[in-house]
């Protein structure tokens, strides 16, 4: 009886182990927002391609490309990319607020909408970005695409 009850201990001691294990750490790193993304500068260009924590980045679109409102803000982090931030473009024009998001936090609801032409499409660059190497990626195009940025000090 006592080996059965120490032998029951023990399996959920490693249950708990191999459970926690699965489970991820805060501050652990996210992959892309979609891994079939790639950089594709002829799609997409960043003005300014370097800026700064609470900048404002003008996107456009040299073959008017369709795309959504909602754009993808990832840190390249080793020889990945790691989902940081969501972003609210204004690019349907006057009245459309640009906002930023955390991944992880609250979800947000984004207006499932087609925007066309050359743009620019305007959206921010959170305060708290840290500094580095980033992509900015459409979120919600039918194939997603995405333009290099630096975000400085």
């Amino acid at each position: 009886m006592r080996v059965c009850f120490l032998m029951m201990r023990i399996l959920l001691l490693l249950l708990v182990v191999v459970i926690a294990s699965g489970c991820s750490e805060a501050g652990s790193i996210a992959g892309p927002a979609d891994p079939e993304a790639q950089l594709q500068p002829e799609l997409m260009v960043a003005d300014p391609a370097v800026t700064s924590p609470g900048g404002v980045v003008a996107l456009t679109f040299p073959e008017e490309t369709t795309r959504g409102v909602l754009f993808i803000l990832e840190q390249r982090v080793g020889n990945s990319w790691a989902h940081r931030f969501d972003l609210l473009s204004d690019g349907p024009g006057a009245g459309w607020k640009r906002s930023w998001h955390p991944v992880g936090a609250e979800p947000i609801a984004v207006e499932d909408i087609g925007v066309g032409g050359p743009g620019p499409d305007r959206v921010p660059i959170p305060e708290v970005a840290e500094p580095g190497d980033y992509r900015i990626c459409t979120g919600n195009a039918g194939e997603n695409f995405c333009v290099p940025i630096r975000i400085g000090e």
